[in-house]
């Protein structure tokens, strides 16, 4: 590890990272719906597991009751549409970001372990 770090300073990490900054799109998955997500941002998370919860368990509900089609259709296509577009999001948050990541490497001449190893030295 102090190899890397006897190559690789803070200042040149910092400007290759700077020259890479995640958007707003990776901001904003990583914020709310990662697993270190901040006690202030919960607000977001919980509001959408709270929804898809609440359809879920109301399709269920209703499939128990043995209700017609259309009622569970009420529930579960609501359900599939927001948790399709959930994950989409979310898959496509992580791509951007590993790419993001991979533009800062190739730029540093590194590889994934030594990206590991900066970021856990100097942040």
């Amino acid at each position: 590890m102090s190899n890397i770090t006897d190559r690789i300073s803070k200042e040149q990490f910092d400007i290759a990272y700077d020259n890479h900054l995640p958007s707003g799109w990776i901001k904003f998955a990583y914020r709310y719906f990662s697993k270190s997500t901040e006690r202030k941002d919960f607000g977001v998370k919980r509001t959408v597991v709270g929804v898809l919860l609440g359809l879920f368990g109301l399709g269920m509900l209703a499939a128990i009751l043995n209700l017609s089609n259309k009622v569970i259709g009420i529930f579960v296509i609501p359900y599939s549409i927001l948790l399709a577009v959930l994950v989409l999001y979310l898959f496509s948050a992580v791509q951007l970001n590993n790419w993001r990541i991979k533009k800062i490497r190739k730029e540093l001449g590194i590889t994934k372990w030594e990206y590991d190893a900066l970021v856990s030295v100097y942040y």
